[in-house]
């Protein structure tokens, strides 16, 4: 008694609602049969379906289970859709619907999916890629010199909207690195994000990006916010020194080939005092001494401090520099009656007066001429005119 009363029930239920069936449609005679084996957003799907009782082909219409997606009728038996440029790379199964007797509605789910993949054009950087909030130089001559602070809130900012509507995810690579002076380089940061183009919804931006974090082990632990922007940090930033920022795509992930041109480089210098204090050792050649008939044995060697006047906005040394220390000695502290002595040098720098012209050479090198009053023990004080190539320290 109670399962007839359960069954009676039950039936009485069902003729109240509409039904959801389950099933694979191999077992109804119906063939679904689509243009392409998988699509990308914005492509137009056609559809053609086929069933063995002609006489129902008019009352069984498609759909696609993917949201605001309507397949409209373009032949007998022929139907198309245009995929949205929104939609998310996935699996998405194919519906029947019809109507049985009685008028009820019937959905019935088919085994037959549409694939979906995602575009992945790599967009040309400079179309979306700017370093901010300054924008720095292109080359090392050019490099925008700025504080500390400045510095120190130097970010790639990604321009979302300006990315092609269809070229799917943007993988980047991001490497900031520190140089001295002598190009040494003392710091590398690589940094590896994804960004695209935004959907107008941040719960999609979110869904998308998740998706996109979960999927790519490599960029698990980049944040939502660098959708937008990546901070530049720096462990280390001595005077002078010269900041090189390279953006490019990231082709660990990419298939194709290497497209060196499609990357962005940008160059920023430390502001630094603008007076300097080094160390020289330098090799002197005697020219002129005011002193001749004093004889002094002059060695081949000096060393010195010196002080350099530093360009506040080209990082440049002035080519005049002061130095003081030891002179004509055959090495540094080498210094007696008759030999070597002190000096007080006033040196012109050939070299660092080419360099402020652009013209590169080995930081450590300096070459030049002298003028150096020089203090011998045991000798008269004399004014010396030189030549002298030296290695800054």
């Amino acid at each position: 008694m109670v399962v007839c009363i359960l069954m009676t029930v039950s039936a009485a239920a069902q003729k109240r609602n509409t039904a959801l069936i389950r099933s694979v449609l191999a077992d109804e005679g119906i063939s679904i049969t689509l243009d392409k084996p998988y699509y990308f957003p914005g492509d137009t799907v056609r559809l053609a379906i086929r069933l063995e009782d002609s006489t129902t082909t008019a009352s069984v219409a498609p759909s696609i289970a993917i949201a605001g997606v309507q397949l409209m009728p373009a032949g007998p038996d022929v139907y198309t859709a245009i995929l949205p440029n929104s939609v998310l790379p996935g699996s998405y199964r194919i519906l029947l619907n019809t109507k049985r007797t009685g008028g009820r509605r019937v959905v019935l789910e088919t085994d037959r999916v549409i694939e979906i993949e995602e575009s992945q054009v790599v967009e040309r950087l400079d179309k979306y890629v700017a370093v901010g909030p300054s924008a720095g130089g292109n080359d090392l001559r050019t490099a925008e010199t700025l504080d500390r602070e400045h510095i120190r809130g130097l970010q790639v900012v990604f321009l979302r909207d300006s990315i092609g509507p269809q070229l799917g995810p943007q993988f980047v690579t991001i490497t900031t690195s520190v140089h001295l002076r002598d190009f040494t380089v003392i710091q590398s940061l690589e940094r590896r994000v994804v960004t695209f183009r935004s959907h107008e919804d941040r719960e999609l931006d979110r869904a998308v990006f998740i998706q996109y974090r979960t999927a790519y082990g490599p960029y698990a632990a980049i944040s939502a916010e660098e959708l937008e922007r990546v901070l530049l940090p720096f462990d280390s930033l001595p005077g002078w020194s010269i900041i090189k920022v390279r953006v490019e795509p990231d082709y660990t992930i990419r298939i194709g080939a290497y497209d060196r041109s499609n990357s962005i480089t940008r160059y920023f210098r430390v502001r630094g005092p603008a007076i300097e204090i080094g160390f020289s050792l330098g090799i002197p050649k005697v020219l002129y001494d005011t002193q001749a008939q004093d004889t002094v044995l002059y060695g081949n060697t000096s060393a010195m401090v010196r002080f350099y006047n530093v360009n506040l906005e080209s990082g440049n040394r002035f080519p005049v520099s002061l130095g003081i220390g030891t002179f004509g000695v055959n090495s540094p502290i080498d210094v007696g009656v008759g030999r070597g002595g002190f000096a007080v040098s006033v040196f012109l720098d050939v070299v660092e007066l080419v360099r402020s012209f652009g013209i590169e050479f080995i930081k450590s090198i300096n070459a030049g001429m002298e003028l150096s009053p020089f203090f011998s023990i045991g000798k008269r004080a004399r004014l010396l005119i030189n030549a002298q190539v030296s290695l800054a320290l």
